[in-house]
């Protein structure tokens, strides 16, 4: 059973879009909600993707449960998952989970997620949490793949993601 909007208080919330830092940012949710002893709940917000008219296979709603659900076997495995509560939810991404989180104990989200002018807007989601949320938000970096690190790299690139965090108050 998924927890109301007005039900958060004291959890620990986790923005996931599918993309490598949000599987890590579940990752890192579940340490935190284990630490905090508080539950974990997982959140995709959608938005309004189309035109003047939908098309006629698209369920947002559905399509954002099962990318909930493929990133919580993806974060986990299969065999390994979690109790993970999750919330779908309509409304631009950055707006959405400031709200939810209100009452939260915590969010974490991925430094840098899907977007649709991924150019442009890389990390603004993060950001604008990070500048505007009243919960403390943690932004968890992408897993380094283990041919990142070389000798030419400097000692903060050589960081382990999980030390590679920031936490706001």
């Amino acid at each position: 059973m998924a927890p109301s909007e007005k039900s958060l208080e004291g959890y620990v919330v986790v923005a996931v879009d599918g993309s490598a830092s949000s599987l890590e940012a579940l990752r890192t949710g579940h340490r935190m909600a284990e630490l905090l002893d508080r539950p974990l709940v997982a959140v995709n917000a959608w938005d309004i993707a189309y035109g003047l008219f939908p098309p006629r296979s698209w369920h947002p709603e559905r399509d954002a449960q099962a990318l909930l659900d493929r990133s919580i076997t993806a974060a986990f495995g299969p065999s390994a998952v979690p109790k993970v509560e999750t919330i779908t939810v309509k409304g631009q991404p950055a707006d959405s989970l400031m709200r939810l989180s209100r009452p939260a104990e915590l969010l974490v989200i991925g430094s840098r997620g899907h977007s649709g002018v991924a150019a442009v807007m890389l990390g603004s989601v993060s950001a604008a949490c990070v500048a505007h949320c009243s919960c403390p938000v943690l932004v968890v970096h992408e897993p380094m793949a283990a041919n990142d690190v070389d000798a030419t790299s400097s000692p903060a690139q050589q960081i382990p993601a999980a030390d590679r965090i920031v936490v706001t108050p």
